[in-house]
C-alpha cells in the first residue's frame, strides 16, 4: 500500500540546504591548512602500495601520553610483540627472493641482507615488504624463474591449501595473467612438469605490478606450508629448513618474554598470585638489562606484581590482539602460543582453582582477547602504518574516542607504533626485539629493548 506523505515546500527547502551542507564533503587547501595547523601533535606520512591512490596519505597522530590513570584496554600486536613468528615471515620472503631469481641459498646474494633490508620487511604489510624486495633486488629476479616459482606456488595453494581466500587470489592472478586454463589443469591433477611446459611461456610481464602480485603468491606458498607443517608437530622438519641463525636453536612458535605473565595478569586471572612470578620476570628482564638487574630487589617486585595482579583482579583489562597476518595464519599461530603458555601455567606455583581456570581459558583464544583483528579484517592496501586494524580493534573492544586515554598499545615496529598513534592511542610502547631494533620507532611514547618485562617492572604498565 502507498501512502502519500505532504510536506510544505518551505519545508522542502530547508531539508535540502541541511542535507546538501552535510554531504559538501569537497574542500579547499585553505581550509586543510587551517585544519592542519589546529593539530598541536604530529603528522605520519604513509605510503600506500603502487597500485593505489593517492601515493600518499597523512595521519594527524595522538597526542604523546606517558601514562595512564587507569588501565581499561590495552593494544598487542601479534608477530614480534606477543609471539615470535617473525623469524617464519622472514625466511618465507628470503625463500621466495631466491625462487624468483633462481638463485639457492648458497650462491652470493642469494636472498636478502638482514641489516638492511629486516627494516624494509617487518611490520608493513605483505605487499609492501615485497615491494621492498623487488625493487631493491630487481637486476636478480627474472621473468622465466618467476614464472616457473608462481606456477609451482599456484598449484600448492589450489590443490592444498585450506585458505579460501588464498585461493581466489591466486586464481585472480591467474585471469590477470590470461591464462584461465591453468586453473582446470591444475584442479584436474596435471603434474607440475606438464603445467610448467604448457604454461611459464605465456607468464611474460614485466611490470612491476605484476611482479609483486606473484611475488606475494610464491610468499604465500611458502610460509603456509611452514604453518602447515608446524600445525602437524613437524617443527623439526621445519627447523631444518631455516638456518640457524635466524631461529638460535629456539621454538619457532612461543610467547616473547613477559607475555605468559602479562596477558593472564592484565585479564586479572593471577589476583594476589601474580607475585608468584616475581623471580621469573627478572630472570627475562635480566638477559636484556643485565646491569640495571643488580639494582633491581625482588622483593619489591613481588610486591609489585601482587597489587598489580589484585587491582587487575577488580577490573580486568580487555584485551585486542592486533596483525597484519591473514586470519588463516593468525589463528593456527596464536593456538599453538596458547598451548606454550597453557605449559607455562601449568608448571607454575599458582594454586589449583586458578591453574584450572587459565588452562581452560586457553583452550579459546576468544576467551583470552576481547577483540582479534586480523588482515582479513580489513584489506592488504589498509594494513598498518594505516590507523585502521586498531580502529577496528577499538570499536571491537567498545573503548570510544573519550577513554583512548585510557589505552596502552604495544608494537615492534615503525608502522605498528605509528598505526598505533594514529588511532587515536597516545601511550604507544615499542618492544623491539633483535630484529626490529634498527627501525625508526620516534612514534612511540615509550621505547624499551627490554620488552614486556621492562614494562612491568620499570614502569608499572604505565599507570599513574
Amino acid at each position: 500500500m502507498l501512502r502519500t506523505l505532504q510536506i510544505r515546500p518551505d519545508r522542502v527547502d530547508n531539508t535540502k540546504t541541511h542535507y546538501i551542507q552535510k554531504l559538501h564533503m569537497i574542500t579547499n587547501i585553505d581550509k586543510i591548512v587551517n585544519t592542519i595547523s589546529q593539530h598541536g601533535s604530529a603528522f605520519a606520512e604513509v605510503r600506500n602500495p603502487a597500485y593505489v591512490f593517492p601515493p600518499v596519505e597523512y595521519y594527524p597522530l595522538a597526542a604523546p601520553q606517558q601514562k595512564v590513570s587507569r588501565l581499561k584496554a590495552a593494544l598487542m600486536d601479534m608477530d614480534g610483540t606477543t609471539t615470535t613468528t617473525e623469524v617464519l615471515c622472514i625466511h618465507s620472503l628470503d625463500v621466495m627472493l631466491q625462487r624468483m631469481s633462481g638463485r639457492t641459498a648458497g650462491d652470493d646474494r642469494a636472498g636478502i641482507i638482514r641489516e638492511a633490508d629486516l627494516p624494509h620487511i617487518i611490520g608493513n604489510s605483505t605487499t609492501k615488504h615485497v615491494e621492498y624486495l623487488i625493487t631493491t633486488y630487481r637486476e636478480m629476479i627474472t621473468v622465466s624463474d618467476t614464472a616457473a616459482s608462481f606456477i609451482a606456488a599456484a598449484a600448492e595453494t589450489l590443490a592444498h591449501s585450506t585458505d579460501h581466500i588464498r585461493k581466489q587470489e591466486v586464481i585472480l592472478n591467474i585471469r590477470k595473467l590470461n591464462i584461465p586454463e591453468l586453473i582446470d589443469d591444475i584442479k584436474a591433477g596435471t603434474g607440475e612438469e606438464q603445467l610448467l611446459a604448457r604454461y611459464a611461456h605465456k607468464i611474460t610481464g614485466h611490470d612491476f605490478t605484476t611482479l609483486v602480485n606473484l611475488g606475494i603468491d610464491i610468499y604465500y606458498a611458502v610460509y603456509h606450508n611452514i604453518l602447515t607443517q608446524l600445525k602437524m608437530g613437524r617443527s623439526d622438519l621445519v627447523r631444518k629448513m631455516i638456518p640457524v641463525h635466524q631461529h638460535g636453536h629456539r621454538k619457532l612458535i612461543s610467547p616473547m618474554p613477559g607475555i605468559p605473565i602479562l596477558i593472564p595478569l592484565l585479564k586479572g586471572w593471577l589476583g594476589a598470585e601474580a607475585s608468584l612470578f616475581a623471580d621469573e620476570l627478572l630472570e627475562d628482564y635480566r638477559k636484556s638489562n643485565p646491569k640495571k638487574h643488580k639494582a633491581v630487589e625482588t622483593d619489591r617486585i613481588r610486591l609489585q606484581l601482587g597489587r598489580l595482579g589484585s587491582m587487575f583482579e577488580q577490573q580486568p583489562v580487555k584485551i585486542a590482539l592486533v596483525t597484519s597476518s591473514i586470519f588463516y595464519e593468525a589463528d593456527i599461530v596464536i593456538k599453538e602460543v596458547l598451548n606454550e603458555m597453557a605449559s607455562h601455567i601449568q608448571a607454575s606455583k599458582l594454586s589449583r582453582q586458578r591453574k584450572e581456570y587459565i588452562m581452560n581459558a586457553y583452550k579459546n583464544y576468544h576467551r583470552v582477547y576481547d577483540a582479534f583483528v586480523t588482515a582479513t579484517d580489513s584489506s592488504e592496501i589498509r594494513l598498518k602504518p594505516h590507523r585502521d586494524l586498531y580502529s577496528i580493534a577499538l570499536h571491537r573492544l567498545g573503548i570510544n574516542p573519550v577513554d583512548f586515554a585510557n589505552v596502552v598499545g604495544f608494537e615492534d615496529s615503525q608502522s605498528g607504533t605509528i598505526a598505533i598513534r594514529a588511532a587515536g592511542v597516545g601511550c604507544c610502547v615499542a618492544v623491539p626485539f633483535a630484529e626490529t631494533a634498527a627501525h625508526n620507532l620516534e612514534a612511540a611514547t615509550h621505547i624499551l629493548h627490554g620488552g614486556i618485562p621492562q614494562a612491568i617492572i620499570e614502569f608499572g604498565l604505565f599507570l599513574e
